[in-house]
């Protein structure tokens, strides 16, 4: 594992750091729901990547970076299962 690094941060921004994960989640989602179904959700933003499954573990990872974030702010977490 990665060399851990503590930040100490304002809660508003810890709340901005979120959101800007959040909608990379999103969109990383999308990105999957695209190259399995062929449809684009707006706002139409899809990444490259080789396959459904790679998009799916990005995903993946952002929701174990939010997850984290969110249990050492002590926020109750938004990300869907």
């Amino acid at each position: 594992m990665d060399k851990n690094i503590t930040l100490t941060l304002p809660s508003l921004m810890v709340g901005q750091i979120l959101d800007a994960l959040y909608m990379r989640l999103e969109t990383w989602e999308y990105t999957e729901e695209y190259l399995n179904t062929g449809h684009v959700h707006e706002p139409y933003l899809i990444e490259e990547c080789s396959n459904a499954y790679e998009a799916r573990q990005i995903a993946d990872y952002y929701k174990e970076i939010i997850k984290s974030i969110e249990k050492q702010a002590d926020i109750p977490t938004r990300v869907r299962t």
